[in-house]
């Protein structure tokens, strides 16, 4: 049962994290990976870390869902570079299929008798 819920959640960070970078795309990944820790946390309580996010990045990164391109830090006392997101055109094809899907099951659940 726990891997149920937790392919449940990393659905609904995935989707988080695509609608994060679709609305931010000038977000660097540490600041970026902190913002998106502390909704998914603060709001959903889904126990997905910086790591968590870091990983489900990475993985969006290698599918083609998300590119990068490298700057320098928008913080004037930083001067080191970093990666900026921003999402593709296939990973927009994924935004809507997850929320495709997600309005399904939101249908079907809605639908149980009681």
């Amino acid at each position: 049962m726990n891997k149920e819920i937790s392919n449940i959640r990393l659905g609904f960070l995935t989707l988080y994290i695509l609608k994060f970078v679709e609305r931010m795309p000038s977000v660097g990944m540490q600041p970026f990976a902190a913002l998106v820790a502390q909704e998914v946390e603060r709001k959903h309580q889904l126990g997905a870390g910086k790591s968590l996010v870091f990983s489900r990045l990475n993985s969006l990164c290698d599918g083609g869902y998300v590119t990068h391109s490298w700057g320098v830090s928008s913080n004037p006392r930083v001067k080191k570079k970093v990666k900026f997101f921003s999402i593709s055109q296939k990973g927009r094809g994924l935004i809507k299929q997850l929320q495709k899907e997600q309005g399904r099951i939101n249908d079907v659940l809605s639908n149980l008798p009681s």
